[in-house]
């Protein structure tokens, strides 16, 4: 985890020189992505960045890198658990994501071969000097529950926003002025 967050306090002390903001913000994501991805537990397809616009009317993704350009979801969608985790600022557990009512569009983008359904989830709040600006989900995913694995527990949740609090200075620095 040290390493990293070295990297991107370099990477991120360039986002104000950089002809690029935006790729390089969306570099530094995908380095958050891999180093989440290996310290949770997940692939780097089941973990989920969203950034709330500048505006604050929708929460965009910052990755997987392929939903950059997809769109993005109003924080009026109520069905949505990223919206709802934003607007508390409190992370939680959903170990039945089926069952439970939400966005499901994003699901269907395939990114392997085969899109597998989100079984189980834990979305936590970014936020950065007191200042929820995104969501970050890890999920498990699978065609049954039990083909995604244990269910998240609280020890988990824990660690994931652990994670995302030790990255989010580094997020918020780098976010550029169209995100």
């Amino acid at each position: 985890m040290r390493e990293l967050l070295e990297i991107l306090a370099a990477l991120s002390s360039k986002a104000k020189e950089v002809s690029e903001p935006k790729e390089l913000f969306l570099d530094i994501v995908e380095r958050v992505v891999k180093g989440a991805a290996a310290e949770l537990g997940a692939k780097p397809d089941e973990v989920g960045v969203l950034i709330l616009t500048r505006d604050g009317k929708q929460l965009r993704f910052a990755a997987p890198r392929r939903f950059v350009d997809l769109g993005a979801i109003p924080v009026t969608k109520r069905d949505s658990i990223a919206v709802g985790v934003l607007s508390s600022g409190r992370g939680e557990v959903m170990n039945n994501v089926p069952a439970v009512k939400h966005v499901a569009f994003f699901e269907s983008v395939k990114l392997r071969e085969r899109a597998a359904p989100i079984q189980k989830m834990i979305t936590v709040p970014i936020a950065y000097q007191q200042q929820v600006f995104g969501v970050a989900q890890i999920s498990r995913k699978g065609e049954t529950p039990h083909q995604a694995g244990p269910d998240y527990t609280a020890a988990d949740l824990k660690q994931v926003q652990d994670f995302f609090e030790a990255v989010a200075p580094y997020l918020a620095a780098a976010r550029p002025p169209q995100y």
